[in-house]
């Protein structure tokens, strides 16, 4: 049991709330994330820009040509102490360091270690990090820097080509830093809480999407036997029911009628055993009702025993019914020339074709089918009984046999009166009379055609009916017999 739970699939609501919410979590997530980037790029093209024209202005004052090279550096260090965020180390053509800010390092020894600034989209910017580029100022206070962006710059030009100094400095990126982590916190808690919001909008959102799933759950819950008819409207649900809704009909409907048709059955069995018993007993009650003679006691068995007859093939057809229903109607195969098939079934009736004044005519050639014998005389013989008992005196009964692809046809026809179209499709349903008031007496117990149907369909077969002005047709159609 435990296993069975395991393996059953989630709800249709647990599914589409984790797949909304994931989507939409992964899409502020991926918002995020552009953001934080877009930042990043932001504060390093700004950091960037200000080393450059903090360079310049370096580069003027070291470019000077009318002012010494002491003066020059003297300048530089004015200069530079007014940007508490740089710092600053410059060397000569014989990488001599000749200047670096007070109280700071020297940038050159942390070149080795600097990593290329990927955000920067340039060259010779580098990230530092960590506490060993400190200035002695930051060093003390609470909040020492650690994070700088630094830039190499050639200054001048020797007569071999060289650069005449090279200026190192760096940017204290600290406070764009903070701001990123700052702004990295609130988002991961702003994205928690919005996270958890959409679980429960998407929870609320699909509880309500579904509310017209559990109004058409409760109307099939309250639909029983007794209102079979009720039928539920494919316009008073949304678009992506409309299809499940007409199913659902259509499923009540074919019910419905296999209920209609059950409890008719029912009725029209009843009524089929009640009369030869209420014959049995009205003849047994006469019979004792006076004193009789051996010969009128013998008339009364005798009439007892066709009774007896009528009902026990009433009982066998209904059995032959039952095993076709529980698909226990196995035919034996041997090939079959079904031109002697319908010969010999002819022979049988010919003594009640005279009787009836009609004839019986053959049309076709050998076809053969594979089948068993016995089950599709008999399905003849039902057909060709139930032709000759509506064709008027004078006519005749016609039997076809013809092949059709690797189909063969057996076609009944009879004249007479017209059957009506809205009876065809029930033909061949039991105790079906197109006509309700006729006397049954005489007319055979109704499940004749039913019993076609069923020895057809086991010989993976099917029947079918027209019926026009002319004539009324009976078509069987097997497989043909493949040696």
């Amino acid at each position: 049991m435990a296993t069975k739970r395991l393996q059953r699939p989630f709800s249709l609501a647990t599914r589409l709330t984790f797949f909304i919410s994931l989507a939409t979590i992964a899409s502020f997530f991926a918002f995020a994330w552009i953001m934080i980037h877009s930042v990043k790029v932001h504060f390093a093209e700004q950091d960037i820009n200000d080393l450059k024209e903090i360079s310049a202005t370096l580069e003027r004052i070291i470019n000077h040509p009318n002012e010494p090279e002491l003066r020059r550096l003297e300048t530089l260090k004015n200069v530079v102490s007014g940007y508490s965020n740089v710092i600053i180390s410059l060397e000569d053509a014989n990488q001599r360091a000749i200047f670096h800010s007070p109280n700071a390092p020297d940038l050159r020894q942390f070149i080795a270690t600097a990593t290329p600034d990927k955000n920067a989209h340039t060259r010779n910017v580098f990230l530092i990090s960590g506490p060993t580029l400190q200035t002695s100022e930051h060093a003390h206070g609470k909040n020492a820097s650690s994070n700088w962006r630094m830039i190499r710059l050639p200054i001048g030009q020797l007569p071999d080509g060289k650069p005449a100094y090279t200026l190192f400095m760096a940017l204290s990126i600290d406070f764009h830093l903070h701001y990123i982590n700052d702004l990295k916190n609130k988002l991961i808690m702003t994205a928690s809480l919005i996270s958890m919001m959409i679980v429960f909008i998407v929870l609320f959102a699909v509880y309500k999407g579904h509310e017209p799933i559990r109004n058409v759950s409760r109307r099939i819950q309250n639909i029983t036997s007794k209102d079979l008819d009720v039928r539920l409207d494919p316009q008073a649900v949304p678009i992506e029911l409309e299809q499940l809704v007409e199913s659902f009909n259509h499923m009540i409907e074919r019910i419905e009628d296999v209920f209609k048709r059950q409890s008719n059955f029912s009725a029209d069995i009843a009524h089929e055993i009640r009369t030869p018993i209420t014959n049995l007993v009205t003849q047994t009650e006469i019979a004792l009702s006076h004193p009789r003679s051996t010969k009128e006691l013998e008339d009364v068995l005798y009439s007892n025993l066709e009774e007896f007859g009528r009902m026990s093939k009433m009982v066998s057809d209904m059995l032959f019914l039952a095993q076709a229903d529980n698909n226990q109607l196995i035919p034996e195969k041997t090939a079959l020339n079904l031109a002697d098939e319908v010969s010999k079934v002819f022979d049988f009736f010919e003594a009640w074709a005279e009787e009836r004044e009609i004839s019986l005519r053959f049309e076709g050639r050998a076809c053969w089918v594979s089948g068993d014998p016995l089950m599709l005389r008999r399905a003849m013989s039902n057909l060709l009984s139930n032709a000759m008992r509506y064709t008027p005196k004078g006519e005749s009964v016609t039997v076809q046999v013809k092949e059709a692809d690797d189909l063969v046809h057996i076609i009944v026809e009879n004249p007479g009166t017209p059957i009506a179209a809205e009876h065809l499709p029930r033909l061949f349903d039991r105790f079906y009379r197109v006509d309700p008031s006729r006397q049954r007496k005489g007319e055979g117990s109704g499940i004749g055609l039913a019993i076609v149907k069923s020895i057809v369909i086991a010989h993976q077969g099917k029947v079918s009916v027209t019926s026009d002005a002319r004539a009324t047709r009976f078509i069987l159609t097997l497989p043909k017999y493949a040696a």
